[in-house]
């Protein structure tokens, strides 16, 4: 096999573990956020962004709006995308740099949050405006997504990936 497809392989494995990681940490944060913050940014975003991603591509791609059981498998599946695709990218920018697995992966995961929370998602108007939110979301997001660079490069170490510094 080559090392290429290797890669990508463990890249899969990896950002699979991470999405776990994430939604687990964002989960387990949520269910521990005050309930008048709560409340604010049900406000702010009433709908999953990915929903609101299959309420905005579906018809496009279907002709038709989505009944609630497409919503929920385009969810699932631009999720399990987004892990995937993150564990990719990660193991193929890790092999290229000097940082230890540990801090690349950290530093993966908080350019993941910058990129896909505070950039794309009001861009794409998937979610509100980012200081209109408490304090207390963009902590929990950064939090969820240090979970997926962290876990995923700990699996990608796992599975033989090293960066440029042997480590």
């Amino acid at each position: 096999m080559s090392s290429t497809l290797k890669d990508i392989g463990i890249g899969l494995a990896a950002g699979t573990a991470g999405g776990e990681a994430l939604k687990r940490t964002a989960q387990f944060m949520w269910d521990r956020t005050d309930a008048t913050n709560k409340l604010r940014e049900q406000a702010i975003e009433p709908r999953d962004p990915f929903i609101v991603l299959a309420q905005k591509v579906w018809p496009v791609l279907a002709g038709k709006k989505p009944t609630h059981a497409q919503e929920k498998q385009f969810e699932t599946g631009v999720m399990t995308a987004l892990g995937a695709g993150g564990g990719v990218a990660y193991v193929l920018l890790a092999r290229r740099w000097p940082l230890e697995w540990l801090v690349g992966g950290a530093l993966f995961g908080a350019a993941f949050y910058l990129i896909e929370d505070e950039a794309m998602g009001p861009a794409l108007g998937l979610a509100g405006e980012n200081r209109k939110y408490p304090a207390e979301a963009h902590v929990r997001g950064l939090a969820a997504h240090l979970a997926f660079g962290i876990v995923a490069a700990g699996v990608a170490r796992l599975l033989g990936v090293k960066s440029k510094s042997g480590r």
